[in-house]
């Protein structure tokens, strides 16, 4: 790869050139933006900002252009003191066309007053039909916020670095407080836009392989010529320095889903560190950082996590690097309130003797090994993570190009080392020990909290109503009724460029891959270009696993590999694993046959990854796993629960609508029930009663039972494996791995042999000899399902889902998946979001032949749930054309051609077993479906679908109470 960084001489504009051999071209401006109060003014003008341009005057230009566009990728996105704009595609005539509408919208947005009321936010009746219902807030970012600012994890972390940073723009909520949004005028909008987004307070950054010359000069053409440089004052200054340390206490809403209901307060150190535009430094304090908190061997897992005082790290423990000056934050959740200060001496007395004793060199070498390996794997969408990893710091001046030159900075690091021995010791003393800006952040519970928040916003509407006269409120209503009339406008697609349907490719891009035999067992190997990096996957299946034991099948995927064995402690094993893989990770996951919607296959997944010359290393550690993994230690293994049970409950207000999808589709086939038993809200709390369970003995019992069913006494199922590598590395790593295969003895070979009898006739029968024992069941299907989960959130996250029993190779999922976009774009992106209020909302098609519906942070519930009805009566009626069918199918195939890693080729057949023939099959009959098909299919499977579920997780309302 080579780096081009450029200066534009009439604006001042940087820009950043990453030339590599890719197709998956990138482009990202971003710009400072710095605001100075909660009004979340930068969030809002992100979104207002892609509602509409003087070259693309329409509404929601960025939203067309999703289903108008092959882009890989596509979205912008808000931090503390940035606004970014990014893209990615595989296709230059889409590239030209996404930078077209990006620059205009990002430079000549048009601002309008009716963008900023739907976005941002507007007081309008609660029934906009009806001007004597209570008039109330609406708004997409200020829903957005309040269901935000309800996890508590991102409420910690904005007032941890409010309060740490106290002094310009870290000292507000650059999102916006929803106390604060309603502040925001359309002028002060305006304004910001002014101030902000001008070249001279831009950077650019492109990555691939289109030449560097077409940029600038289109760039230039279409933004450059017309401003000249101005100075922004956007710098953001230095924090001033704190003489002593300072302690803060927030709330929050208690949670319903933690394990234990008495500790629930979150206690946390916090440190300012030096400025990221320091490359060496900014490394040092990274790989410090990381050596205190990464895994069981460093120094504050042994002393916070083990010491069971939480049930994990505090959120945002870590070190941050996306701000002037770096941040590294240290504590834990789930404590008791009394033992704030006795965790705050714990912390102090770590970073003490780690001051004192330094690290080992076993774990130095390990944490480099893992940078180098990081720095080797590709990701398929390495140009945008790049990207992304740079523009932040750039920001601050930092030299982007140096910053790229890892070797050197390790070199340079290792070297300092060699020469001082005390240099680690040093910088802990410096960074923590003598530092005295540090916070001292406390948040507790407040059984009070939300009803305090609502009382909060009810009061400032009442403010804001009582200096409306009857004039302002009749105006209220009329605003409205011309809202949500322009909101039903047609709009002029041809306004907006767009790629055609001869964009798609006709084919399926296939990758070479063999397949053989090793001791009854499946191996396909694929030869890529992986940097020399050796990628390993095996599935277990566990169909036959007693039913008893389900539940606990994900606890025994997340210990498996971090419980140790009978030779080697955890610590020990965990250390070895750092010095040679990237680490050995195991899900349990339950996925349909392509054929059959009522048959699923439930296996344990592993995977895991090495450099080249360490294949042998990693499968040693797998072998001793399967052989002598020690599911008996006590208390590691109610260390590991009480995180685990954590990591769940805290990821319910963030990705609510997920669990109420798994919710809604639970009955209705039964790889989505397992996937819901696995990851939903079933799972969320059988492991909040595992984690307050006393009976430690029972559930070690049962962990025991799993292993010996998966690792040794499977005999009823065929166990498949998977090697990715380069031609020269693939041969030491199939011997490694026919070695493994040999020492673990999956199951009986007589027994297996009879499972794999058709292995010599590849072609077709391999799905039976992969997939031999699936499980199948006949659902009795009967009234429609209605399930609502009260949790103490300010939005709803609502699903409908809708079993159509065509799975992937039906001859109708084609069509349903192409009628779920076009509900989705065409018809509920506009009940949704622009007219609802919600962040987001859709439909989707399964593989496994469930129709979903979701909504996403809602203000509202069941008024979504008719929405998603109303949507089946378009789609009924046909209220499209042939261009939105041309559309949704180019934004299907964005998903189908969307790049793969090269360590993920050629899995088609090892996932789910499906050939080349059979992926082109559903490609080619997706790209032949018709106007009348999408109707039938409407008619046929959702008018009067034989068997539903709807879900709405979130606060419990009249409305909800009186709908029957």
């Amino acid at each position: 790869m080579s780096a081009f960084e450029l200066q534009h001489v009439k604006t001042g504009s940087d820009h950043l050139h990453l030339a590599r051999d890719d197709k998956n071209n990138v482009f990202s401006v971003s710009l400072r933006t710095t605001p100075m109060n909660s009004t979340g003014v930068a969030h809002v003008l992100e979104h207002v900002a892609l509602c509409g341009s003087h070259k693309f005057p329409v509404r929601d230009p960025f939203f067309k252009m999703l289903d108008r566009s092959m882009a890989t990728f596509m979205n912008a996105m808000t931090g503390a003191d940035y606004t970014v704009y990014p893209f990615s595609t595989q296709n230059e005539k889409d590239f030209q066309n996404l930078l077209s509408v990006y620059l205009d919208a990002v430079f000549y947005p048009r601002l309008q007053k009716l963008d900023f009321l739907q976005e941002g936010w507007r007081l309008e009746h609660e029934i906009n039909t009806d001007p004597d219902s209570p008039i109330v807030f609406k708004g997409v970012v200020f829903n957005e916020m309040k269901g935000v600012m309800a996890d508590p994890s991102y409420l910690y972390g904005t007032s941890m670095q409010s309060k740490l940073l106290p002094d310009h723009t870290y000292g507000v909520c650059s999102g916006g407080n929803p106390a604060n949004i309603p502040q925001l005028t359309w002028e002060e909008l305006k304004d910001f836009h002014a101030g902000h987004y001008h070249p001279s307070n831009a950077r650019f950054i492109t990555y691939g392989d289109l030449p560097l010359e077409n940029h600038l000069k289109f760039i230039n053409e279409k933004v450059m010529i017309n401003f000249d440089k101005i100075d922004p004052g956007t710098e953001v200054p230095l924090q001033s320095r704190w003489n002593n340390s300072r302690s803060a206490t927030i709330q929050c809403a208690p949670d319903d889903m933690a394990a234990n209901q008495e500790k629930q307060t979150t206690y946390s150190k916090s440190f300012i560190l030096p400025e990221v535009s320091d490359i060496f430094e900014s490394f040092t304090a990274a790989m410090i950082c990381n050596l205190l908190i990464d895994g069981p061997a460093s120094p504050f897992y042994k002393t916070l996590i083990e010491s069971g005082m939480g049930s994990d790290y505090s959120p945002m423990t870590g070190y941050h690097s996306h701000q002037k000056e770096a941040v590294f934050s240290i504590g834990l959740q789930g404590i008791n309130q009394d033992d704030a200060s006795k965790l705050d001496q714990i912390i102090r007395d770590t970073f003490v003797e780690t001051a004192k004793n330094g690290f080992s060199s076993e774990r130095i070498d390990a944490m480099l090994h893992r940078l180098e390996l990081q720095h080797k794997h590709q990701s398929s969408q390495f140009g945008l993570g790049l990207t992304f990893n740079l523009m932040p710091i750039w920001q601050h001046g930092t030299d982007p190009i140096q910053a790229l030159k890892v070797d050197s900075i390790v070199k340079q690091f290792r070297q300092h080392l060699k020469t001082d021995d005390q240099f680690l010791q040093k910088k802990c003393t410096e960074y923590f020990l003598t530092n005295t800006h540090h916070l001292n952040l406390t948040m507790t519970p407040d059984p009070e909290y939300k009803a305090s928040l609502e009382k909060r916003e009810k009061a400032q509407l009442e403010s804001m109503l009582d200096n409306l006269s009857h004039e302002d409120k009749t105006k209220v209503y009329e605003q409205a009724v011309f809202f949500w009339a322009k909101a039903s406008q047609f709009v002029l697609h041809n306004l907006v460029v767009a790629l055609n349907k001869g964009s798609i490719n006709q084919m399926h891009q296939t990758s070479h891959k063999t397949i053989f035999c090793k001791y009854e067992t499946p191996v396909i190997t694929c030869v890529q270009p992986t940097n020399g990096v050796t990628y390993f996957n095996a599935v277990l299946p566990v169909n036959g696993l007693r039913g008893d034991l389900m539940p606990y099948l994900p606890l025994f995927c997340e210990v498996f590999t971090q419980m140790g064995t009978h030779t080697t402690d955890y610590v020990t094993f965990s250390q070895r694993e750092d010095l040679v893989t990237g680490g050995l990770s195991a899900s349990a996951t339950s996925s349909c046959f392509y054929g059959d919607s009522m048959t699923s296959e439930t296996s344990v997944r592993l995977s895991s990854h090495c450099l080249d010359r360490n294949v042998s290393s990693m499968f040693d550690l797998w072998g001793e796993l399967f052989r002598e993994v020690n599911m008996n230690d006590t208390t590691r293994l109610q260390t590991l629960i009480r995180q685990r049970a954590q990591e769940l409950a805290n990821s319910v207000s963030f990705s609510g609508h997920l669990f109420a999808m798994k919710s809604a589709a639970r009955p209705l086939a039964p790889s989505a029930g397992y996937s819901e038993q696995f990851g939903g809200l079933t799972q969320v709390n059988f492991m909040k009663q595992i984690a307050d369970s006393d009976d430690i003995d029972d559930i070690i019992m049962k962990l025991n039972e799993i292993a010996l069913y998966v690792l040794r006494n499977n005999k009823d199922a065929v166990s498949r494996f998977a090697l990715h590598a380069t031609p020269h590395a693939m041969s030491e790593a199939t011997t490694s791995l026919t070695k493994f295969v040999e020492n673990i003895q999956l199951s009986d070979v007589v027994g297996k042999s009879k499972a794999v009898n058709h292995l010599s006739k590849y072609i077709g029968p391999i799905y039976r000899v992969f997939f031999k024992y699936l499980f199948s069941i006949n659902l009795l299907f009967s009234i429609p399902n209605r399930t609502f989960h009260d949790l103490p959130l300010p939005v709803n996250f609502t699903s409908m889902c809708i079993a159509t029993n065509t799975p992937y190779s039906h001859a109708d999922n084609p069509a349903l998946r192409l009628l779920a976009r076009l509900i989705t774009t065409k018809f509920l992106h506009k009940q949704i979001r622009e007219k609802g209020g919600a962040y987001g909302g859709g439909a989707k098609h399964g593989d496994d032949g469930i129709f979903r519906f979701y909504s996403y942070r809602d203000p509202n519930n069941w008024k979504t749930i008719q929405a998603f009805k109303d949507g089946v009566k378009w789609a009924l009626n046909g209220d499209f054309d042939q261009e939105n069918i041309d559309e949704a199918k180019l934004a299907i195939f964005q998903s189908i051609d969307s790049p793969v890693s090269p360590c993920n080729r050629g899995l088609n057949i090892f996932n789910s077993g499906l050939y080349d023939v059979t992926i082109q099959q559903h490609r080619d009959r997706l790209l032949d479906v018709a106007k009348d098909e999408l109707v039938d299919v409407a008619m046929k499977y959702l008018k009067e679908p034989k068997a539903s579920s709807v879900v709405i997780i979130g606060p419990q309302e009249k409305s909800m109470r009186n709908t029957s």
